[in-house]
């Protein structure tokens, strides 16, 4: 399993380790799980869970990953966990989606518009519900390989083209208001 993004308190990691514990406490099965991305703000609660949680064997911090090695990460994974408190995009999800990698993420803020229905979204203050969708997807096959599907045909509706077209738009529109 894999987490992009900035180790900090906003993208919920503590949650996470908490549903990672629970699936292991069930007597199931998840994969290991990866974190990539650079220490932030008040992280040590984080670096706490996964000794309080005895998950040391289970939790890989690898640290800053270069953009162009992402994509690789991503194709490898069972999926991706995204269980933030906020985002303002959520990149990461998008960046899934793209590569084929199927996505659980946050049922608030950006995200289910980023996500649509090529995600399982869950509220990021529940690990029982986190670790649930954790478990759909890896024990069944054809779950995962729904949103593999759905993912790589959102992906595209998604471009920096677009984007800047419609801030331009946008832009336009107070600039005429003026």
């Amino acid at each position: 399993m894999l987490h992009v993004g900035t180790i900090e308190p906003r993208k919920n990691l503590v949650r996470l380790l908490d549903a990672i514990a629970l699936i292991r406490d069930q007597g199931s099965s998840a994969p290991n799980l990866v974190v990539v991305g650079q220490r932030g703000w008040k992280d040590q609660a984080i670096f706490e869970a996964v000794k309080r949680l005895d998950l040391e064997s289970t939790v890989r911090f690898l640290g800053y990953v270069p953009r162009r090695d992402l994509p690789a990460l991503y194709r490898q994974a069972a999926l991706l966990l995204y269980p933030s408190l906020f985002e303002g995009f959520g990149i990461p999800v998008l960046e899934a989606m793209a590569s084929g990698c199927p996505v659980v993420c946050s049922n608030t803020t950006s995200l289910p518009e980023i996500a649509g229905d090529a995600a399982r979204l869950v509220s990021p203050d529940d690990p029982e519900a986190i670790a649930g969708a954790v478990a759909a997807i890896c024990r069944q096959p054809e779950e995962r390989a729904a949103l593999v599907a759905r993912g790589l045909r959102r992906a595209p509706s998604f471009s920096w083209r677009r984007h800047t077209l419609e801030t331009l738009a946008v832009l336009r529109q107070v600039y005429e208001t003026l």
